[in-house]
Order: C-alpha cells, then structure tokens, then sequence
C-alpha cells in the first residue's frame, strides 16, 4: 500500500462567515528563485488592488484579486505538492492534536514540508497570528518566515473542507488514518447485504473484459462482485462509510479494477469526471436502504429495535430525522408524511408529534412507533408506523432529489449502446424512473391539441425490458425484502 503524499483532517463544524486558508512551508521547500518571483509580483498586485480599492473600481479590484489566487497557485501550492510528493516517504504518521483537536480548524492537509489549514476565528477571541505560531510549533517541520493567508468565502472554504473531507474518507477506507483499523472494525458491526436481482441486473448490463460500468449504490458490493467477475472495471460510488469498507475488503482480490468513491450518487457524473472518467458502459443504481443499514438499531431507521431517531445514510449528513420530527412545524411534518409516505392520516400523526414534543423531545425510533400506533390501528400485517418512516428516511436524505438528479445526468455518462439499470423498491422511485425512461425513449410525442405528433427533443435511448424485471419464486424464498423490488433498464442510441 502506497503511503499518500499529504494527511488530511477535517472538522465537525462547517464554513461560517468568513474563513482563513493558512499556508506554512519549510524554507527548503521553495527555491530562492520562485520565492524572489513571487514576493515581488505579489507586491505589484497588492498596490494595484490598493489603488482600485481608493478609486471604487470593483471590477478591477475582483480582476487583481484573481490574479493574485493564481500566482500563489503557480508560485507556491504547485511546487509545494511536487516538493511533497518527491518526499512522500517523509510524510508524517499522523496530525499533531494541535491541530486536529483544535475546534477553529475547519480542516487541514499536511505533508512532510507544507501545511495548509482552513480556519474561522471570527468567534474566537485568540488572534490569527497567535493561532498560527501555535500551530506552526507544533509542525513536524520548521516553518519559514514565509506564509500565505488568504480570506476566503464561505463558499470557498466549504469546497475546501469538502475537499478535504474526501481525501481523508479515502484515507480512512484504506487503513490510513491515525486510528487501528481494527479497532473501528469492532466497534462497527459486520456489513453483510442481500443483492437483489443481483444477476438479472449483471445479465442487462452485459459486462466482459475491457468495459468499465458504474456502481452508483455500491453497498455490500454484491452486483459490482459480478461485473468484476465477468472482467470488467467498476467505480463504485457510496455516501455511507461502512459499505465502502465492506465493499473494500470484500472485492480486495480484484485489485486496481475496483475504484471506491466516497460520496451519493447524485454527484455521480461530477465524481467520475474529476477522476478523469468521461464516458462508461453502463451504470447502475440500486435505489433505497441495504440491509445492513436497517438492521444496525443504531442507524435508527426500523422501528423493530429501539435505536437512536436517525436514519442519515451518510453520518456526516448535518440534519437527522429527529431533527425533524422535533423542529418541522404541523404542515411541514404532514407534508412530507403525505409525500414521501402516502400516509392518509399525515395531519393527524402530524398533530400528535407536535403535541408530544411540546412536552419532551422525541428521540428513539420506539417512541416514535409507539406514537404512531397510537393514532393509526393496525391493519394487517403492515406496522402503522411503516409509512411514516419510509417518509422521513427520503426527507433525511433527499432520496427523491438524488434520485432525479442521477436520471438527469446519467445517460450524458453513457457511451453509444450503454445501459443505465435502476432497481427501485416503492412506488414513488419506480414511478419516477419510469416516467423519466417512457420520456427518453418515445421518438414522438403527442398533444391533443396538435395537427400530428412531433419529434421528442429528449429522445435518446431505447427501453430494453418493456416491462419490469422483478424477483422470482427462489429469490423471494432466499430474501423476502426482494418482493418490491423492481428492475429497469434503457440503453443509449
């Protein structure tokens, strides 16, 4: 395992207001040359923004003020990571507490010769300077008199620590971080998922030597086992860090043809094309909750054990569904009950939560069932809190968005003949799917009010099951779970 040029940490807080970003170097790091380049530019361009600044002439001012994040981007962060890089086998075995128990440290990235920390202290009584010689005693390297401090914006800052955040998911996936592997493996309970319609899914995509398919839910890994299988390269995409590093030691034998990327699938063409992948053979999305996920009690999204009210697929998410149950007012609990759960009593549970809370927070799943079943008989052999679970988990984590945000972009991902697979589990994503498939892959479209049909302008591809692949009599014996589970499938013209 190749050790990374550059450890990274991030905090728990986000970019509020106005952020620092805060770069220290050793002197050796820099040459004399670029260094004397780069102090007398910036002195150019600091009297140039000045001057604009006296004069009131903002478009300049924005102008110099772009000219001079590039020249700290040429002059000092390029040679800085190719300085680190040649060092790597110096880099440093973990984060000083100085800075990662520091709660003004937004994030950090440090190598065996630069630092690079994004930090608010707009609340903070302690002045920059004093943080940063702090900060700088307790660097593996001695810093030189050199240093770039850059305001920042709150949206700049926070791709920043999103940057950040990624380098060290990536870092922590693959046993470097500072902590023992095994340690987070036993406290963290085994990622064992079901797949379904593990092989009809693999069937449609039709992988072999050579071709290269997304995995857009990686879970457990069970449907990118098969692509791997059959000799194809995966890039396999999860938002919750437990599935990637199930995924990780599951598909370990297939080497350097499995790719993991943190993050939802949602984002799945921005990822792939960051990674310098433009265009794929197929890509899959298995939407909904794994097994896994609804088993933990701690995940806190069923109702059979008594867990925390969570149910965040990402723990990093900011917002859990106590959130929710406790801050949303009456309509905008009822809303969301109403769709994202189809539940015809949305007000009446709505009301009662809103009643309860007044009195005390609800914070376990068994007090919310049990709350609900209050309000709504049981009928059959569905719980009458299912409906209302299903609701909050998708507003927790915007199942709906992500999932029109991946039909949107998806099929641009697609080369000529690529398959885009989706296996739905309820009405709501199946109806979704199908729309946005019956959209694309109509040549013509029909108005009453129109002389004769028309070219579809979004006519792209060609449904290759006209009706939904579901799971047969063995695959329900072997997991129940599978009997709402629908497949389709379109491929790119």
């Amino acid at each position: 395992m190749i050790a990374p040029a550059t450890k990274a940490c991030v905090g728990r807080r986000q970019a509020v207001g106005l952020c620092y970003r805060v770069l220290l170097w050793e002197e050796s790091a820099l040459s004399p040359e670029g260094l004397f380049f780069w102090r007398a530019r910036r002195r150019e361009l600091l009297a140039a923004m000045r001057d604009a600044g006296i004069k009131g002439s903002r478009g300049k001012l924005a102008e110099l003020t772009q000219q001079l994040a590039e020249l700290t981007r040429s002059s000092i962060d390029e040679p800085l990571a190719a300085a680190a890089e040649q060092r790597r086998s110096d880099a440093p075995a973990a984060l000083p507490e100085a800075l990662r128990g520091d709660e003004r440290v937004l994030a950090c990235r440090l190598s065996a010769c630069s630092a690079e920390i994004l930090c608010d202290l707009n609340a903070d009584e302690e002045s920059l300077d004093a943080a940063i010689q702090r900060w700088a005693a307790a660097l593996p390297f001695t810093p030189g008199a050199e240093r770039v401090i850059e305001a920042l914006s709150r949206e700049d800052a926070a791709r920043l620590q999103e940057a950040c955040r990624r380098e060290a998911a990536e870092q922590d996936e693959l046993g470097l971080n500072d902590a023992p592997d095994e340690e987070a493996s036993a406290a963290e309970p085994a990622f064992h998922h079901v797949t379904v319609l593990a092989q009809e899914a693999v069937d449609a995509l039709a992988p072999a030597p050579g071709r290269i398919f997304v995995d857009a839910t990686l879970g457990g890994g069970g449907h990118s086992e098969r692509l791997l299988a059959a000799g194809a390269e995966v890039w396999g995409i999860d938002q919750d860090p437990a599935a990637r590093r199930a995924a990780r030691k599951r598909l370990a034998a297939y080497g350097e043809r499995l790719h993991v990327i943190a993050g939802n699938f949602r984002n799945a063409v921005e990822l792939l094309r960051e990674r310098g992948v433009a265009s794929v053979d197929g890509l899959l999305a298995d939407i909904g909750i794994s097994s896994p996920q609804v088993d933990c009690p701690e995940r806190g999204f069923s109702f059979l054990n008594d867990g925390p009210l969570d149910m965040r697929m990402n723990p990093e998410n900011p917002r859990c569904a106590a959130d929710i149950v406790n801050q949303a007012s009456e309509s905008e609990l009822a809303d969301i009950l109403r769709e994202y759960g189809e539940e015809h009593a949305a007000r009446a549970i709505a009301r009662r939560i809103v009643r309860r809370r007044e009195q005390s927070p609800i914070t376990t799943t068994k007090q919310l069932a049990d709350l609900i079943a209050d309000v709504l008989p049981r009928k059959g052999r569905q719980h009458p809190a299912t409906r209302s679970f299903q609701a909050l988990r998708i507003a927790v984590n915007d199942e709906l968005g992500a999932l029109d945000e991946l039909l949107r972009t998806g099929l641009s991902l697609l080369r000529s003949g690529g398959r885009f697979a989706v296996i739905t589990f309820h009405s709501l994503e199946d109806r979704a799917v199908k729309r946005f498939f019956e959209r694309v892959t109509k040549a013509e479209i029909d108005r009453p009010e129109w002389p004769a049909p028309r070219p579809n302008p979004d006519y792209s591809a060609k449904l290759v099951f006209r009706r939904p692949v579901t799971a047969g009599d063995d695959e329900l014996k072997r997991n129940p779970r599978a009997r709402s589970a629908k497949l389709r499938v379109i491929e790119k013209l």
